[in-house]
């Protein structure tokens, strides 16, 4: 019997290695680990609204990407156009008085990346997610403060979506 512990944790070893190695001979990559164009070393970001919090989102995901962001066009290899950022929250369901229990929050983002000289790296691209979260009228602050955080996450997930589709291009 004293020999079944040492097996076992060779045999779960072994297990986690295998994986490990079937993972990345299959092209796995953790999220934020794709590599952007060689043009994108460093990017200004445009906006009509360069002080929003999509503006930062896209931000903190390029730094991660290992792109620099520049404030000033001149300095840029790249430049990401934030062409469209529309954001909605609809009635998703009510209650039998007509009070509402669920709103749906909608975000789509249209972009476009080209290079300092406006040659095209990526053609406009729309990207559009939708999220629900409930609504408590007894409870205004909580029901805000999720509204936010839903609203938060999407932004995230959109600007990773777009960030894949960036880096597609790349390939």
């Amino acid at each position: 019997m004293l020999h079944a512990v040492p097996v076992r944790r060779l045999a779960r070893n072994l297990l986690v290695m295998l994986v490990i190695a079937s993972l990345s001979g299959c092209g796995f990559h953790l999220r934020g680990s794709e590599a952007l164009p060689p043009e994108m070393s460093v990017v200004y970001i445009q906006s009509g609204s360069p002080f929003s919090t999509l503006v930062d989102d896209f931000t903190e995901a390029l730094r991660a990407r290992g792109a620099k962001v520049t404030e000033r066009l001149e300095d840029a290899t790249a430049v990401l156009r934030i062409l469209e950022n529309d954001r909605k929250r609809d009635v998703l369901s009510v209650n039998t008085s007509g009070k509402v229990l669920e709103y749906v929050l909608r975000q789509t983002i249209q972009f476009s990346v080209a290079t300092a000289e406006n040659l095209p790296i990526v053609d406009s691209q729309t990207v559009t997610m939708s999220r629900a979260y409930l609504y408590k009228s007894t409870d205004v602050l909580g029901s805000e403060r999720e509204k936010h955080a839903v609203r938060h996450t999407l932004q995230k997930n959109l600007v990773n979506m777009a960030m894949l589709r960036i880096a597609a291009a790349a390939r």
